[in-house]
């Protein structure tokens, strides 16, 4: 009896450590093999990222560099003052006026257009203010070509004053957009 005894008690005091010592190693085996499902579901969601970003990358570089080149006249990503300032006056200039008295604000009342980068937003505004003198055919075309123009612009105020027969001083306000 002894001899059955004896292996038995071993048995008994095996099975007592190895569930007594292992019980919190299978516990925590349990709470990183979770951990891995969760690690591995966001490395399958970051590889499927992945590659809808190089297919978005592969489709947008086949779009021609034109309509590029149009899509951020229209909508740039940074303000350029003067390179707006010059574009209306081109327009201006295609109708026989040229701009003067040119006033730019941001869409936070402020005169840096740049502060309003940092509010959170998708888009920025900057209002333009200016004047143009000349006959109402002239600032007709003038408005129709600004409304043809690639940039997004507005026109929020329009005034006009008379000096002459037929000879007008316009002061035009219009907000143009940018992406930030």
């Amino acid at each position: 009896m002894k001899n059955f005894l004896l292996p038995l008690i071993v048995l008994i005091a095996a099975v007592a450590i190895f569930f007594s010592l292992s019980r919190p190693l299978l516990a925590d085996i349990a709470v990183l093999r979770l951990e891995k499902a969760k690690l591995e579901t966001g490395l399958d969601n970051a590889r499927k990222l992945q590659e809808v970003r190089d297919e978005l990358i592969k489709i947008s570089r086949e779009f021609p560099k034109e309509d590029l080149d149009r899509l951020n006249k229209m909508l740039p990503d940074n303000v350029d003052n003067v390179r707006l300032i010059i574009d209306i006056n081109n327009l201006a200039r295609g109708s026989g006026m040229s701009i003067r008295n040119i006033k730019i604000k941001s869409d936070q009342g402020g005169t840096d257009p740049q502060v309003i980068a940092d509010s959170g937003q998708k888009k920025g505004a900057v209002t333009l203010a200016f004047s143009v003198a000349g006959p109402y055919a002239n600032f007709e075309d003038f408005l129709q070509r600004l409304a043809r123009s690639l940039r997004l612009v507005d026109v929020t105020d329009v005034s006009f004053s008379s000096n002459e027969k037929n000879f007008y001083e316009y002061s035009v306000e219009l907000q143009t957009y940018w992406l930030k």
